[in-house]
């Protein structure tokens, strides 16, 4: 399926840019009203090109001072585009990573996952973390996007690369995060830490430091859409003095899934570990997400398992995810720690 995103003055004039472009068997799957117009959605089973182009003008201008245009002038635009769209990539990042790819690189592409990445690496910013810290991280995020097992990869990656860090489970909420980190890891809940209260909280960093061993904190779920969770947040970063780091799930609607990493983006989070990518088909959203709030990738969850599930971010790998034909499985033999 194609999917792409009209701007026209009116829904009339959307419905007939849409059945001009996409032909009489497109479906019309929303619409919302802006500035001088609307903007309607459309989709259809017809991929490629070959279509009356609608596309911004950064666009045009690119194909007019370059000579690489879309269509029949240059097919892999459409390719790099089309399988963004699948992926469910909002219609600006799509025409963004192809334009990038095809139309500014200098280099002449033949295989689509190479110019993805191109286009990827000249939008997305990846940061991988260390297995030795320079300074405590605490995993922030929506609730079920997996803090505590990403808290758990982390630490397992850190105990393989003999860099020690301490576990800690913010059990803030009083939901037994304790036991279910010390579950992921095989251990005795005396060997992580536990803290009920921001105080012992508090009190155990203290600790933790003045002995000068590392951690990473697993605080409770945080909903990106409600003000006083946010606000709590900022309140905690400033007083345990730790990175936070977004966990976000693949899963989701595009638009909720670039809301909530601006709201991260806006309460000081900087990188993100992008998970469940083994139990979804369509990672575009995501991805265009965290690129939208300027939130670089860290690492990519791509197994539920505790050991080897996590690989370092980097423009190739996040172009095998975006290939309709690159299991997530693939990605892990391929960097996993």
């Amino acid at each position: 399926m194609r999917m792409k995103m009209f701007a026209a003055e009116s829904f009339e004039a959307a419905k007939a840019m849409i059945f001009a472009e996409m032909g009489a068997d497109a479906v019309i799957l929303s619409e919302r009203e802006i500035d001088g117009g609307v903007e309607v959605r459309a989709a259809t089973d017809k991929m490629g090109g070959g279509m009356v182009p609608n596309e911004p003008l950064f666009l045009r201008e690119a194909r007019g001072n370059n000579g690489h245009g879309r269509g029949i002038e240059n097919p892999l635009f459409s390719r790099v585009r089309d399988a963004l769209l699948w992926h469910g990539a909002p219609q600006r990042f799509a025409d963004r990573v192809a334009a990038e790819s095809a139309g500014r690189s200098g280099v002449q592409f033949t295989d689509p996952e190479d110019a993805i990445a191109e286009g990827i690496s000249r939008l997305v910013a990846c940061d991988p973390i260390p297995p030795r810290l320079e300074r405590d991280i605490v995993l922030v995020g929506p609730p079920g996007h997996g803090r505590t097992a990403t808290t758990a990869k982390l630490t397992r990656r850190a105990a393989i690369a003999r860099a020690e860090l301490m576990p800690v489970a913010a059990d803030l909420d009083g939901t037994a995060g304790g036991h279910q980190l010390a579950s992921y890891l095989e251990l005795e809940q005396d060997q992580i830490r536990v803290s009920e209260t921001p105080e012992h909280l508090f009190a155990t960093l203290r600790t933790l430091r003045a002995e000068n061993r590392r951690c990473v904190i697993d605080l409770p779920a945080i909903n990106p859409f409600d003000d006083d969770d946010m606000a709590s947040l900022q309140d905690l970063m400033l007083a345990i003095r730790a990175e936070p780091v977004l966990v976000m799930s693949a899963e989701g609607h595009p638009e909720d899934q670039a809301e909530a990493a601006k709201a991260f983006a806006r309460a000081g989070v900087k990188r993100a570990i992008l998970t469940k990518l083994d139990v979804v088909r369509r990672r575009g959203g995501a991805i265009a997400a965290l690129s939208s709030a300027g939130i670089a990738f860290s690492h990519l969850a791509v197994t539920p398992f505790i050991g080897g599930g996590l690989v370092p971010a980097a423009p190739s790998r996040l172009a095998a995810l975006l290939m309709e034909d690159a299991p997530g499985d693939v990605i892990a033999m391929k960097g996993a720690a």
